[in-house]
């Protein structure tokens, strides 16, 4: 009989303080769920060589995975490897996550994992990601006291039932509360509000109403506990997202994998939201698709 493979979460670890800030972030919910962490520092051999001069411990990634160590005993987690890898950054933590629950990265780095949510390492990554990914904005910090609300928008697609699970799964273990946000495309051509008897109740609100009622069908029932209540008004989705952020502990938003290269997988929302909102973003992944 085979062994039970132990959760993972795989981290990009690059020197930076958002690496920090992205191993502080996977270790917290490590320790929630029982899984182990993998931080990962990859020495990108795309970039050119350093001078014969530099110090070893920079060189083999020594001093990046101590720095790493240290901040995971002022944490206290224990249950965590730490490796160096050669090649490219992104490619790399790919090819690691794929067997794992999740993938974990800073939004701004130092290193090689700057461009995972900026410029062209991004777009590898994003289009051919298996698994789910969190960004952690160098806003974010453990320390402070947590705001008891995970937000999670909705379009009525099959990837928004992966987000709402993810959303309603981290408030039931943080006692938090989750608000569902769509927002719904007015018509250019709507009337304006007086022409209606209740502008409160037009047309379009019906229709977002609808929507949200059909997303999250079965989902209060699987965890009664979670308190959660509903948004929706027109805007931009970026915008709105964004601004509800700050007020929250994560955003969570759908997406699906690819089984192959395509130019860009996350659609104009996920690009947005990895560059403006206030709290870590969670694009959660369906299955792949080619």
């Amino acid at each position: 009989m085979s062994a039970q493979v132990r959760p993972t979460i795989v981290v990009g670890i690059d020197g930076s303080r958002d690496g920090l800030l992205a191993l502080d972030w996977a270790a917290d919910l490590a320790a929630r769920r029982h899984w182990a962490v993998r931080a990962v520092h990859v020495a990108d051999e795309d970039r050119p060589a350093r001078p014969l001069v530099a110090a070893p411990d920079i060189e083999d990634g020594a001093e990046v995975l101590e720095d790493a160590a240290d901040e995971l005993t002022r944490l206290g987690f224990t249950d965590a490897t730490l490796e160096v890898r050669h090649g490219h950054p992104a490619e790399v933590l790919l090819d690691l996550s794929r067997t794992a629950e999740l993938l974990v990265i800073g939004r701004r780095g130092g290193g090689g994992f700057a461009e995972l949510t900026l410029g062209s390492t991004s777009q590898v990554c994003t289009a051919l990601a298996q698994t789910s990914l969190v960004v952690v904005p160098d806003s974010w910090k453990r320390e402070e006291v947590e705001l008891g609300m995970i937000v999670v928008g909705v379009d009525g697609s099959h990837a928004c039932q992966a987000a709402l699970g993810f959303a309603f799964e981290m408030a039931a273990e943080r006692g938090a509360e989750v608000v569902i946000v769509h927002v719904p495309r007015e018509p250019e051509d709507f009337p304006p509000p007086g022409v209606w008897i209740n502008p409160e109740d037009t047309p379009w609100q019906h229709d977002a109403r609808r929507l949200i009622t059909e997303s999250v069908a079965g989902w209060p029932d699987k965890y009664p506990e979670v308190v959660f209540r509903t948004h929706y008004r027109p805007g931009h989705p970026v915008q709105v997202l964004a601004q509800h952020s700050k007020a929250a502990d994560l955003v969570v938003v759908g997406g699906v994998g690819r089984s192959r290269f395509t130019p860009l997988r996350l659609g104009s929302v996920s690009r947005g939201l990895l560059h403006h909102t206030q709290c870590p973003v969670a694009i959660v992944h369906t299955e792949a698709t080619a």
